[in-house]
């Protein structure tokens, strides 16, 4: 009798637990059940634009809708602590849900793994066999050449002009593994180049060309294709600096996710200042007449004689142009500082045009060590230092180590698009972007390499290692 009542009293327990377990019916993914899939995955999801208050809470019920419950964690920008202004939220996810949900964000926001985001891109170069020239030949996979923490990436092995970048005070540049760059992106920038064009086959460039400008001596030549028709590759070299995939300062292709928008003004040789009239005027009218407003990043890797003052007198009206539509301009000091007479500063346009009242960025070229090079024009009009004794850069067919103050132009355009992306420097509709962009470039996004009285190198304002 004692048996059967400890019996009974056992099976009552067990139905009481079996009740509790129950999952009720009317659970449902709106709910983000964790019951299926527990563990989930974890994912990021970060506006493209600032958002207004009406998308945040549309894009908010998004991803509650996909998410596991109670996973999702809003991060607002602790810097405007009164804007609402969210930089990202943080959840966990099946991966069909999130397949769904990046499809549903649309253009508002866009949805990325918290880890592994770069590694992914990296080895999906490698399985499309693309990736020998960035590997020197190496038939290893790419997946440690990135490591990832949040919205840190670090690029492992990279050319060494790009450690400098990252190469923060109080450290030893022999003792960096790698490239460290946040991608938090936060604004779109648009990046331009006035050149000889670019070699769309190079891995740098994978990523695609928004849009392709033609100048009317490269129709009458009939080189309006896009291709750099330079025999050095000089176009290429110079933005694969700035934007490329792997020798790129603005990593702008985060699992294939553009960043930037990437526009070529193509020129050719000889350049006179007619062409470079047109080809300003071409980059103004495609700033002013896009749809959204963007910040603008122009490098023209150029310098020149003013062979001819009414076209040059144009030009700088349109580069005042481009500053009042809130974009920067970034010029060479020039290579002839061996020539006798042209030691001192520079001494051809545009970068003479450079004042306290003309935000015009100039930069001269410095080796990886901080030390400027014999060829380098300055320091009088020089904004700031990088990297441009040979350099790692995309030519045709592969990489080349070229030097020149171009190079470092082209790195500088890279960082001032990155400043940019992440709203270190505030984008406005008018000059104060570049006057604050070369403020900031000549401030706190550069420091000297080589005490006392050396140049301001370059620097991403992250900690390298």
């Amino acid at each position: 009798m004692q048996a059967t009542s400890y019996l009974f009293l056992l099976l009552g327990t067990l139905m009481s637990l079996a009740s509790s377990l129950t999952v009720p019916a009317s659970a449902s993914l709106f709910e983000g059940n964790p019951t299926k899939v527990p563990e989930g995955t974890e994912y990021t999801v970060f506006p493209l634009e600032p958002l207004e208050p009406q998308k945040i809470e549309r894009v908010d019920a998004v991803i509650k809708y996909f998410a596991i419950k109670d996973s999702v964690n809003k991060i607002f920008d602790p810097y405007r602590p009164q804007s609402n202004d969210v930089l990202y939220w943080q959840l966990r996810a099946t991966q069909a849900n999130a397949v769904q949900l990046r499809t549903e964000l649309g253009s508002d926001a866009y949805l990325i793994k918290t880890t592994g985001v770069a590694e992914q891109a990296e080895i999906q170069l490698a399985q499309n066999g693309s990736g020998s020239n960035m590997m020197n030949n190496s038939n290893s996979k790419i997946a440690d050449r990135l490591q990832r923490d949040h919205f840190e990436a670090r690029q492992r092995g990279p050319p060494e002009d790009l450690k400098v970048v990252s190469w923060a005070p109080n450290t030893l540049l022999a003792n960096l593994q790698g490239y460290v760059y946040k991608t938090e992106w936060r604004v779109k920038p648009v990046t331009y180049i006035i050149d000889s064009g670019l070699d769309t086959t190079d891995k740098d460039f994978q990523f695609g060309i928004d849009r392709w400008f033609y100048s009317p001596r490269v129709k009458a030549r009939r080189r309006n294709t896009p291709t750099d028709i330079n025999p050095n590759s000089h176009g290429s070299c110079v933005f694969s600096k700035a934007i490329g995939f792997y020798n790129g300062v603005y990593k702008n292709n985060v699992e294939k996710n553009k960043y930037s928008e990437v526009v070529v003004v193509k020129v050719d040789k000889p350049l006179p200042s007619e062409d470079i009239l047109w080809a300003f005027a071409t980059v103004h009218a495609d700033i002013r007449n896009s749809r959204t407003a963007h910040p603008a990043v122009v490098v023209f890797p150029w310098t020149s004689y003013n062979d001819n003052p009414v076209p040059w007198s144009k030009i700088k009206r349109f580069f005042e142009k481009i500053f009042d539509l809130g974009g920067t301009i970034i010029v060479p000091s020039g290579n002839d500082a061996m020539t006798p007479g042209r030691q001192q500063g520079v001494d051809t346009l545009p970068a003479l045009w450079e004042s306290p009242t003309f935000p015009l960025v100039v930069v001269g070229a410095v080796n990886n060590i901080g030390n400027i090079p014999v060829f380098s024009q300055g320091p009088i009009h020089v904004t700031v230092w990088a990297p441009g004794v040979d350099v790692r850069c995309a030519r045709r067919y592969g990489v080349r180590d070229g030097s020149g103050t171009s190079h470092s132009s082209g790195m500088v355009a890279g960082l001032a698009a990155y400043l940019l992306a992440l709203r270190r420097v505030q984008f406005v509709e008018d000059r104060t972007t570049a006057i604050n962009l070369k403020g900031r470039l000549s401030g706190i996004a550069s420091w000297v390499r080589q005490p006392p009285g050396g140049p301001r190198v370059i620097w991403n304002q992250e900690q390298g290692y």
